[in-house]
């Protein structure tokens, strides 16, 4: 990973990288740094898509995948002990984006679980396959597609005229 004030091959200091890592993680061993790289190399899209899904405005998502995304690397030791970085990172970018999310995404979390809100629009809204999706949360491909047949089962017993907003679709 390229220092703040370092150059990376052919001349660009950050070329290669996502803004997300443009810090150091220190006191990290060289393997834990990379699996970081990786996982932003992985996941950076899927969590700027989302937060820009969740907060309707793709530039308000992208800062705040990129907050989490900081986060995430500031409690990467942590993360790597834990049973699954990805999902950290995934409640981390959940905890980024609650505070800008659109009413029609409040709305659904009245209803839904977090999760399920969640592997509803990233299936529906964002076309992501079950694996992943699944990996972007750190769940397996089958438990994202238990948390989305959940959710449209619970969906398709709701009032939709009563108490939903009418233009509710994700």
């Amino acid at each position: 990973m390229v220092g703040s004030g370092q150059r990376a091959p052919g001349g660009d200091p950050h070329r290669g990288e996502h803004a997300s890592q443009r810090f150091a993680l220190s006191g990290t061993d060289a393997s834990a740094v990379q699996a970081y790289a990786a996982f932003c190399r992985d996941y950076a899209q899927v969590y700027r898509r989302y937060a820009g899904a969740v907060t309707g405005d793709a530039a308000v998502g992208r800062t705040l995948a990129d907050a989490a995304l900081q986060e995430l690397g500031a409690q990467w030791p942590h993360a790597l002990r834990s049973a699954d970085p990805c999902a950290l990172g995934w409640v981390l970018l959940r905890a980024a984006t609650a505070f800008r999310r659109t009413s029609t995404v409040r709305a659904l979390q009245c209803a839904l679980r977090p999760q399920e809100m969640d592997a509803l629009l990233l299936h529906y809204r964002l076309g992501l396959s079950a694996a992943r999706a699944g990996g972007a949360m750190g769940v397996s491909a089958g438990v994202f597609d238990l948390l989305r047949h959940d959710a449209l089962r619970k969906a398709a017993r709701l009032d939709w005229g009563l108490n939903m907003p009418r233009g509710i679709a994700v």
